[in-house]
Order: C-alpha cells, then structure tokens, then sequence
C-alpha cells in the first residue's frame, strides 16, 4: 500500500504505541482505586474490609468505618488483579483496570448450609473508636508474666472473634508478644484461661501513630459463648541486638478502664483514666 506525503511513519508510530498498551504485563502509570464496599442485603457498612492486589506485597488497604477506601498502586501492570475478601463473604477479583472504572463493590454471604452448624455471618467492631494516639503505658518487657488489657461484654449466645488489633510503640529490634482471652470473675478480675492455644506475635519497631500489629485467629476458628472476657496481652520478651537500651509501651485513644498486672505474681489492678487500644473484629 502506497501512503503519500509523510503521514506513514506517524502511522506506524500510533500502531506501535498501541499494539504495546494490549500486551499483558506492560508497566502502566501509578493507579489509585477509590470506591466505597458494601454487604449485599444488609444495611450495615463493610468496615475493614481487606483489598489488595495478588502477588504485590505490601500494596493493600482497609475500607474504613463507612466502607470506603482509597489504594494506590504504584507502578500498576495491565495484569494485576485486586482482591476485595472478608470472613464470611464471597471474595471479588477484578481486573485492576476495571476496577478503576467503578464506585462501588458489593459482597454476597458465603454461606455453607451444614445441618446442626452455626453459621456466623453478621460481622461487628467493638473496643477503641478513636484512631488518634492520646496516652500509652509503658511496659517492662524482660519476661516478668505482666499482662494488661480490657473486659469486654457481649449479648450474643455464640460468637467468633477473627481478629485483634492492638497499638504499641517499640523501639525494640523485636518483641514476641502473648495474647491472653480469660473469664471474668466477680464482674472485674481476669480468671482462668480460654484460649487452649499459645497464640504469639513478633512485632518489629513500631511507631505509636502509624503501624497497626494486629493477632489473627481466624485460623484457630475460635468460638465462645461467655458474656464477659478479658482480652489480654503479655509481652514474652524483646530483643535489640546490640544496640543497647529499648522500650515498649502500649498505646491509648480515649478514656475507659484498663485492668494489668505488672507481674505473673502481682495482684490484677485495674485504671480508670485512658484504656489501652483495643479492636476485636467478630462474627455471631
């Protein structure tokens, strides 16, 4: 074919251009999904709903109270894929270019119909509100079988608790920390033990205002029954290399009670200033 004048090489050009925009895997801009996540036939918001893009380490989010969230993905691919999953619901996978081009995501129940089993699908948050740091507690970590932590109370027959969110500040290479879930005595002391699990976490240096660590049960499946329990973590013992001295504290948002004892021997104590951050994520 014959093109006159000097419009062939320009479009030779535009072919090539766009022939490299349909391969898979082509580097694009970075890419910011923004958009709101919603439970399909229920009037409450998806809150702390997790989204993320497979195989991009590090590159995810949580929808916030009201369900919205907003994710940049830096150097987005035509072959990435995100990922919006939570307990209990069907996951949605999308191609990362269509879901940019939506406001809004709807998660359908994953319901598995199994005679004489309980099936929890309603989500709840209970514990802190406030994601502003106002106090913390600093915490002796050389081993002493300390714990320090909230009573919590619930109307619910039966209930799963999937996660635990806590906010600490380490200047500690690593810590190794203990979760503690017990009976309540006489309406305010910490009692015998629920967990039959050792659960642990090792926490790195954290920041009071920015890392959020957090426990997951979910693959421990736990369920209980009791009206109140004490959620409670012990700080095993922390490492810094040699780099001398470093601290540990827990971390406060707003007022309220918190119950610890210093030491495995010591009597429990409890504080009615500020309360330590806590934020159970639970299915009933």
């Amino acid at each position: 074919m014959h093109l006159k004048g000097k419009s062939y090489p320009y479009i030779i050009s535009f072919i090539a251009i766009t022939a490299t925009l349909l391969i898979p895997g082509i580097a694009l801009s970075q890419t910011t999904i923004e958009g709101k996540v919603t439970y399909k036939d229920e009037p409450t918001p998806a809150s702390f709903v997790t989204i993320e893009i497979v195989n991009r380490k590090g590159v995810e989010t949580m929808t916030n109270f009201a369900g919205n969230f907003s994710l940049r993905v830096p150097n987005s691919k035509s072959s990435d894929t995100i990922v919006i999953s939570s307990v209990g619901y069907k996951s949605i996978k999308l191609p990362l270019y269509v879901a940019a081009k939506k406001s809004e995501f709807v998660l359908s129940k994953d319901i598995k119909n199994i005679d004489g089993v309980t099936v929890f699908n309603s989500h709840e948050v209970i514990g802190s509100s406030s994601e502003t740091v106002g106090y913390y507690r600093s915490w002796n970590h050389e081993k002493t079988g300390g714990e320090i932590g909230r009573i919590f109370k619930l109307s619910y027959k039966k209930f799963k608790i999937d996660k635990i969110r806590f906010k600490a500040g380490n200047t500690c290479d690593t810590c190794l920390l203990r979760l503690h879930i017990r009976k309540v005595v006489n309406g305010y002391l910490p009692g015998e033990e629920i967990l039959t699990d050792s659960i642990s976490l090792f926490v790195n240096n954290l920041s009071l205002d920015t890392k959020i660590p957090e426990f997951d049960l979910t693959p421990y499946d736990l369920t209980l029954t009791e009206k109140e329990f004490f959620v409670g973590i012990e700080v095993l013992n922390c490492g810094n290399g040699k780099k001398g001295f470093c601290s540990f504290s827990f971390a406060g948002t707003e007022k309220g009670e918190y119950v610890f004892k210093s030491r495995a021997a010591d009597e429990w104590k409890t504080t009615d200033d500020y309360t330590i951050y806590l934020k159970l994520f639970l299915r009933f």
